[in-house]
């Protein structure tokens, strides 16, 4: 097992990896051979959603076998990515605005090395999926995504129902005025033209659950 001034060392170089090299798939090469296992995955979205909906995903698997993943779309089935967004399963990772991820390493050694290693380099893994999804969310991403207040999404939600701005009041026990500045307020923030499009684009974005 690592002694924590070994995890210390690893984790720094691990974050001089992330912070350093500049190409993202070159990065999880080398994350990879630092945590000396046979593969890595950093899945998420673009819009920041459910991992099937416009994916980025950087991983070190073969080309060929990627392409085959991509085109039967087993990012939709593969239970460990569907999952993993929902629970906790190998290291999802999650903004604080809710931009989430999936970071995912594996190897072929016995199940009992398996257990050994989770428990010796967990708490370093963490680190780095986190400083891996900072990264792309500042990098790739732009800047994180808009955040909505509680009455905000309450709004937008009874929209999706189909309730109007007078039953949304009436609803959330609050004046039709302060109901449209709330449903203003969000398609401001999401760059939208109607409350029906902000409905949509904040479903896209993981926002909203209707």
């Amino acid at each position: 097992m690592a002694t924590s001034e070994s995890d210390d060392g690893r984790l720094l170089q691990a974050y001089a990896i992330i912070d350093n090299t500049v190409d993202m798939e070159e990065t999880i090469i080398k994350l990879r051979d630092l945590l000396d296992v046979d593969h890595l995955v950093y899945h998420s979205s673009k819009l920041g959603a459910s991992p099937s909906v416009d994916p980025y995903i950087r991983l070190t698997y073969p080309a060929a076998w990627i392409k085959r993943y991509l085109q039967m779309g087993y990012v939709d089935i593969d239970p460990v990515l569907r999952e993993g967004f929902l629970r906790t399963l190998s290291i999802p990772v999650q903004s604080k605005h809710g931009h989430r991820a999936l970071f995912s390493i594996s190897f072929s050694r016995s199940e009992d090395e398996w257990r050994q290693f989770r428990r010796a380099t967990q708490p370093i893994l963490i680190d780095i999926a986190y400083r891996v999804h900072r990264r792309v969310i500042s990098e790739v991403f732009g800047e994180d995504r808009p955040h909505l207040t509680n009455r905000e999404l309450e709004c937008l939600r009874w929209v999706a129902r189909g309730k109007d701005t007078s039953e949304i009041a009436i609803i959330l026990n609050i004046s039709p005025h302060t109901a449209r500045f709330y449903l203003k307020s969000a398609r401001y923030k999401l760059d939208c033209v109607s409350s029906a499009q902000t409905v949509s684009k904040a479903v896209k974005l993981g926002l909203l659950i209707i």
